[in-house]
């Protein structure tokens, strides 16, 4: 049986930064022009599944008016706009950064932009897979708290799977991007951190789901603001075996936590002090493609951090623990053999302080000098933590 490039599940990642522009609208256009100029042998604008933009903004409500701005200009862009997320995290440049993800080769019939009511999302349907990739995200209104924002998102997309048949064990990649992440908000008299609170919520909405195949691979990070956005790419194949969790040989399964290392969170009673549901790794595997989703990895050991490290040293155990984790010899303990070795093909770095991305820059280029990378400010689910970083791989 032929297969085409979608059943490949060729994800391609692109980044680009404005060379031109005062606004953020001209700059995220200079975006598109750069896209359109530079890439137009090898990728088209149909080709485009997912876009993130980068921005920074100094409060929640001009954070809501430049989505405002930046979603009219990017649908004027697009015959049909991809699912479509505006992060309220500053690029490396100080204003605006986009990342693309693209599918080449992909064909009108197998692709379908679907809505109701305010809810959209996109299908990608073919031989032996069918891919929904898919933005949710609570509101976003200052007076809107953490918990109803993250149980909103969550429920957004469930909403969206069971429309295309699907749950929660069907999603292979989520990023989870929640605003003031460590922040703690005093519920009566007692705390509980944003982080803990969504983590609660998450445990809550996957109860029904079975995860045979693991937890998604998943990013939780923070934001500035926006509230709660969660971004979705779920996959079902024909083919039993198609996707595989992995574990990583020097840090604990994240849902493996003990109590000691999570944070408190006063506001719910049926579920508190869970667990984030998460596997270190998933690989999407296909007759012609095995993909790699690396989750946010950190310098972690077993479950905990390591005190008091610069951030050219956690960086550098950050990256350790990725190539720990997709070594040859990691892989194959999961039953992933035949194939030369797993090529990194893609990056984004949090860095939690501006100051630090040269030096945390000058570490990745040490290991990755000839791949899209980029670095975004960005608070880390643990106080300590200076760096994550995450990202995508191919074997070859």
């Amino acid at each position: 049986m032929a297969y085409s490039k979608t059943t490949e599940l060729d994800l391609s990642n692109l980044c680009f930064s404005p060379e031109k522009g005062n606004t953020l609208c001209e700059k995220l256009t200079d975006c598109y022009r750069q896209f359109a100029e530079n890439m137009q042998k090898s990728f088209q604008k149909s080709s485009i599944v997912k876009q993130t933009i980068f921005i920074s903004t100094p409060n929640n409500s001009e954070y809501l008016q430049h989505k405002k701005e930046l979603l009219a200009c990017a649908e004027d862009y697009f015959d049909e706009l991809p699912p479509t997320s505006i992060i309220a995290q500053t690029p490396e440049n100080g204003s605006l950064a986009i990342e693309f993800i693209c599918i080449p080769g992909l064909q009108s019939d197998e692709l379908s932009h679907r809505k109701i009511d305010e809810d959209s999302w996109l299908v990608i349907q073919c031989d032996r897979m069918k891919m929904v990739i898919a933005v949710g995200s609570g509101d976003a209104r200052e007076s809107a708290d953490i918990f109803s924002q993250s149980d909103s998102a969550f429920r957004q997309l469930n909403g969206i799977l069971r429309e295309e048949g699907m749950d929660f064990s069907d999603i292979i990649r989520q990023w989870n991007y929640i605003e003031q992440i460590t922040t703690t908000v005093i519920y009566d008299h007692s705390p509980s951190q944003h982080y803990q609170i969504f983590n609660d919520v998450r445990s809550k909405q996957y109860q029904p789901a079975s995860f045979k195949n693991g937890y998604p691979a998943a990013t939780g990070i923070g934001m500035d603001f926006g509230g709660i956005i969660i971004d979705m790419i779920a996959a079902k194949f024909e083919d039993e075996g198609s996707v595989v969790a992995i574990k990583s040989p020097v840090q604990l399964d994240a849902y493996s936590y003990s109590k000691e290392v999570l944070a408190d969170n006063n506001l719910m009673t049926d579920f508190c002090k869970t667990t984030p549901k998460f596997e270190r790794a998933k690989i999407v595997r296909t007759p012609s493609n095995n993909c790699i989703f690396i989750s946010g990895t950190a310098a972690i050991s077993g479950q905990e951090s390591l005190q008091q490290l610069c951030p050219e040293t956690q960086t550098e155990m950050t990256i350790q623990n990725i190539l720990s984790l997709i070594s040859t010899d990691n892989l194959q303990k999961h039953g992933i053999s035949g194939y030369e070795k797993a090529n990194i093909n893609f990056l984004r770095v949090y860095v939690k302080y501006p100051k630090d991305i040269p030096a945390v820059r000058s570490v990745c280029l040490k290991y990755f000098s000839q791949i899209p990378i980029s670095f975004v400010v960005a608070d880390i689910c643990r106080s300590e933590l200076l760096v994550e970083i995450e990202g995508q791989a191919e074997l070859i």
